[in-house]
């Protein structure tokens, strides 16, 4: 719905200087082009993308479509968000980034409920809200796991090496039986399978698939480190955010055997003088990364969570994967502690341990290049869970659910009633008209 300014270098078909995602020197050649033709209720005194060419859709084939700050149009589809053009000319652009493994999960999961029955019901979709699973490790960690099996056959002595340490082949067989999902592993976290607030002892399958979800995390910050930010560290150029690094990283993953680690823009990601092949580069320095991995969990970055453990069955995700409900003014205000209401679950670890991680579609992310016993943490979340169901000739069903409470006064008994329900994603009957509401509140 908003307003997209045309640029003149872009309708010409071409970027002069610097691409329309950095700061622009505005000298000109890369200017906005004033109006000429006028939209419908249009603002800004420029030429605009037609509300026809903005991403759309009407009755869409499926019968339903997906909004998580995904690609709505598909642009950077192929890691390249500047080689689309206008039905007109010119150069299609909408933004370098998104957020695609929330919007794809859901996608998936939508595909799947329908695929059964053709149906989705009221408890399937508040099901999709509560969803932990890691789209990006489905993505990524088969070529991981790839990288051992074939380490064998290649000629790269350190590839063969790193293939025999007895800790990187536990790593990857915990990695091999996983399923991808978030589980605290530990008792003092929420997860989403707890009921109604109250905590309960991980199962043995919660509690590998925890230690998994906690070594493929700093995994995936490591092979970052060695892939994107080593090249582009090395020409001076500004790093990709983490939604974009791991969108690269797998593009370039998904395409070796024609790219061979080379992006658009001409750059090798995946240089490593002392290997014998392309391939080899590619599975060392995926290799390699776990390693550095595993040298990190054990090392004085995670001491606070693992206490220098190299025992991989301590490397419980609750651990690392924590909240804390930031008040704007601080302090005991913030939660935990809550003015003393909600003490501190894991003592010298603040926040409060809940599944969820990066970019899983209940909202729990933290930064893809988190490396360190705090940088995993998050500070917000779903601000509301709400489903609704649209019934003909019968009240509409509705259920919600917020973090914290109804008060705002810190002493309140009120400051944090919805919050336990909230991290084990339960909810409430959200009314909706005033006359529902007559009746069910009383006065303290």
């Amino acid at each position: 719905s908003a307003e997209m300014p045309l640029r003149e270098d872009l309708q010409a078909g071409t970027v002069n200087g610097a691409p329309p995602w950095f700061i622009r020197n505005g000298q000109g050649g890369n200017e906005w082009l004033p109006a000429t033709t006028q939209q419908p209720g249009q603002a800004v005194p420029y030429e605009i993308l037609p509300p026809e060419e903005m991403p759309h859709v009407v009755n869409p084939d499926g019968g339903f479509f997906v909004n998580a700050n995904n690609d709505p149009a598909g642009t950077t589809r192929d890691d390249d968000p500047l080689n689309q053009t206008r039905p007109t000319g010119g150069i299609l652009y909408l933004s370098p980034g998104y957020d695609g493994f929330r919007g794809g999960r859901i996608t998936e999961m939508i595909r799947a409920e329908l695929g059964r029955d053709g149906t989705i019901s009221f408890e399937e979709m508040q099901a999709m809200q509560a969803d932990v699973t890691l789209l990006d490790a489905e993505a990524l960690a088969p070529h991981l796991i790839a990288a051992f099996d074939g380490a064998a056959g290649g000629t790269t002595p350190e590839l063969a090496a790193l293939a025999g340490e007895p800790r990187v082949a536990e790593a990857i067989e915990r990695l091999r039986s996983w399923d991808r999902t978030t589980p605290t592993g530990i008792p003092e976290g929420y997860d989403a399978v707890d009921t109604d607030g109250a905590l309960s002892t991980p199962s043995d399958d919660e509690v590998a698939d925890s230690v998994a979800a906690t070594i493929y995390s700093a995994w995936r910050s490591r092979v970052i480190a060695n892939t994107i930010d080593a090249t582009v560290d090395g020409l001076g150029l500004a790093r990709p955010d983490g939604d974009v690094a791991i969108a690269d990283l797998r593009h370039l993953l998904e395409g070796y055997a024609t790219n061979r680690g080379v992006g658009a823009s001409g750059l090798d990601f995946f240089v490593e003088p002392g290997a014998a092949s392309p391939e080899d580069e590619r599975d060392l320095l995926l290799l390699r990364s776990l390693a550095e991995a595993l040298d990190r969990l054990a090392g004085p970055s995670f001491a606070a969570a693992f206490d220098g453990s190299t025992d991989q069955d301590d490397y419980r995700w609750g651990r690392l994967h924590r909240v804390v409900l930031d008040h704007p003014l601080g302090g005991e205000r913030s939660i935990p502690p809550a003015g003393g209401a909600f003490a501190q679950p894991l003592p010298g670890l603040p926040g409060i341990p809940t599944d969820g991680g990066f970019n899983t579609v209940d909202a729990s992310g933290h930064s893809g290049r988190a490396l360190d016993a705090n940088g995993f943490m998050f500070g917000g979340g779903p601000v509301r869970r709400f489903v609704g169901e649209m019934r003909p000739g019968q009240r509409s069903r509705t259920e919600s659910a917020l973090p914290g409470g109804t008060s705002g006064q810190v002493g309140s008994e009120r400051y944090l009633t919805l919050l336990r329900q909230w991290l084990t994603n339960e909810s409430y009957p959200q009314v909706l008209s005033r006359g529902a509401l007559q009746g069910t509140f009383v006065d303290e």
